[in-house]
Order: structure tokens, then sequence, then C-alpha cells
């Protein structure tokens, strides 16, 4: 349950989407839920999907996106986190997840993982590990949407630009940001942190030690083709500017990970 953009494309570059899809198989009911909520961000990252693709054209990098909806599992989440399979987000319970517990290993569960979860971070394990063995440690970047109000909050930030242990690839937006970019609200490691354990980044970028970082865009400013296509622009800008630095395509390995 994958879709897949220029996978053959050789580059020091690899695109991820992790909620790029809001698609539920017949067999799950949509989990009990109105298709109304399915158009929702509860479901999957608005506009994350198209400007993931225009980035993938811009740089001719694989790209590799869900294609199952983050309510069915959480591709972003470790097998062991609690939210991994949600029962309630943003005030709306899902029917389709309240039985299981993710303390259990009941067949529903199991059958997500192997199915879902474990096809998508296989596929992108298949790219990484093809681009080491032709001597290119590539430089990951996660495509993500968030909402404009939390908790009936405007959110002020336009541009997140998250990242965990290694501050190689996040920097290299800063300092181009910092030259030519002054209309946008950039959040450092904002709305939220990207320090998040066993998430998508965590399990493929930090632990193996390349260069990663989490692209968080406002879902308003990517709902109209035209946004999506000047986002994707904006954020491969940084990363063709900086495609001949070395030290970002090294492996940097950190003593306190399990590699």
């Amino acid at each position: 349950m994958i879709n897949l953009f220029n996978e053959n494309r050789e580059s020091n570059f690899l695109i991820i989407c992790d909620h790029a899809s809001k698609f539920i198989p017949t067999e799950y009911k949509n989990l009990g839920l109105d298709e109304s909520v399915l158009d929702t961000h509860i479901a999957y990252d608005i506009g994350a999907k198209e400007v993931a693709i225009r980035a993938s054209n811009l740089l001719q990098c694989p790209l590799v996106m869900s294609d199952f909806s983050r309510l069915l599992i959480d591709p972003n989440r470790g097998v062991d986190d609690p939210t991994l399979i949600m029962k309630i987000s943003d005030g709306s319970i899902i029917q389709g997840n309240k039985k299981i517990s993710y303390l259990s290993d009941c067949e529903d569960k199991v059958n997500r993982i192997s199915s879902f979860y474990d096809v998508y971070h296989n596929k992108i394990s298949e790219l990484i590990n093809k681009s080491i063995e032709r001597g290119v440690f590539p430089a990951i970047i996660s495509v993500h949407s968030f909402t404009p109000f939390w908790e009936h909050k405007k959110r002020l930030v336009e541009l997140g630009i998250l990242w965990d242990s290694d501050n190689r690839l996040s920097d290299i937006f800063f300092n181009y940001f910092t030259k030519h970019q002054s209309q946008l609200a950039i959040g450092s490691n904002k709305p939220y942190s990207g320090k998040m354990k066993n998430d998508t980044l965590y399990k493929h970028g930090t632990k193996r030690g390349l260069s990663n970082v989490l692209i968080e865009i406002r879902q308003d400013l990517i709902s109209s083709k035209k946004g999506q296509k000047y986002f994707a622009k904006l954020i491969t800008e940084p990363l063709i500017e900086s495609n001949n630095n070395y030290k970002l395509f090294q492996r940097k390995i950190y003593k306190s990970l399990a590699v």
C-alpha cells in the first residue's frame, strides 16, 4: 500500500510522505467514520502528497508515499506507540479502532502492521540500501502539513523545519532562508518538536546516521495547486543549492544510538 515516484532515479535525496493518503480499504468500512470526516486533517496531511510529488520531480529523486490513512495505522509512529492506531483524533471517535489495544497483539493489529506499516517502511529501507550500495548516503526529506488552527488558536508558523539529533539539513534550510526568504513565518522545531523517538526519520535517518529533516507546511497555504507549486519550489531550492556539499551525504554515527 504505497505510491512511488522516480523510484529508479539515482540521487543524493530521498523524499518520503507518511500521511499522503486518506484511503481506507473497503473491508474496514471507513472505520465507522463518515466520508466528510475522512476529508479532514485527522485522516491525512492535506496538500502534502501534491507538494511531495512536485518536489520529487524538481529534485529528480525517489519518493515513497503511504497509500493508506493514518487512522488505519500511523507509519510515523513506533509499533509500541499508544498512538499507532488512534481511538480518538481531534474529538472524533474512531469506532473501528476502539477494540485495539496498543499493548495487545490482536489479529487485526498484526495484519495492519504487516499489510500497511511494514510495506511502507520496507520500501524506504530498500531504496536507502540500494543508494548506499552505490556509495551514496541519501539525505531524507519528510513532507507533512499541519492545521491552521489548534485548540481554537491560529498557528502563526507557516513553514516548520523539524529535526532531532542531526542539524545538517535543518541548518541548510535556515541558512538559505535567512538569505533569500523574509516574508514567511518559519518555525524551528515548530509547530512541534522533531525529537520523536521511533518515528519514521528516527528509524531510517537518525539510527542509520543519515541526514534528515521534516518539513511541515500549513495546510491552508497548500490547498491549491498554486500553493503546492510554490512550496515545492521553495523547499527544494536549498537542497539544489547544497547538492554538492559532501558533508551532507556522509554517514554520521551517534554513539548513544544502536545503529
